[in-house]
């Protein structure tokens, strides 16, 4: 019988493992609009862990217009410090002012990331203020080069364990 506990007990912990921790959508994605790929969080799917660090990873496609600004607002529990790193997929640093008001993450870039980029945004030291279970969501927005309006591009969604 304690043998039988102790299988059910490593199958079901095996499963937890295996169920992702974070997911992304985008908004009705077409070939010409700026959307979310991914959200990643290291370390993953430890839910005690007060400081983490969650990247993000956006697509401005091909035909999409250059984006000017990326705006990220952080779930209730989450607190956002301005050590926060943009960078093309290649590697290449993207320069931008990071400012912070509240739960929300203002990216303005030096010059526009032009279309056919896939920005990575890396957001270190993000606190955890209490622990939690369940869906978490970072609501993700951009201004377009020439447009003064926030555009909803997707949502990232963190799975709390």
């Amino acid at each position: 019988m304690n043998r039988k506990l102790i299988h059910t007990s490593i199958l079901a912990l095996s499963m937890a493992v295996l169920v992702p921790a974070t997911y992304a959508n985008s908004t009705p994605q077409s070939s010409n609009f700026p959307h979310v790929i991914s959200l990643g969080e290291s370390p993953q799917g430890i839910r005690h862990w007060r400081i983490l660090r969650h990247t993000l990873k956006i697509a401005v496609p091909q035909n999409s217009k250059a984006i000017s600004q990326l705006i990220i607002e952080a779930p209730a529990n989450i607190v956002l410090r301005e050590s926060i790193d943009v960078s093309e997929e290649s590697g290449k640093e993207i320069a931008a002012k990071v400012s912070i008001q509240g739960k929300k993450a203002t990216l303005e870039f030096s010059e526009s990331v032009a279309p056919g980029t896939i920005i990575i945004v890396e957001m270190k030291n993000v606190k955890k203020t209490a622990m939690a279970t369940g869906d978490k969501f970072y609501k993700i927005s951009t201004i377009l080069t020439g447009m003064n309006v926030e555009l909803p591009i997707g949502v990232a969604q963190l799975r709390v364990i």
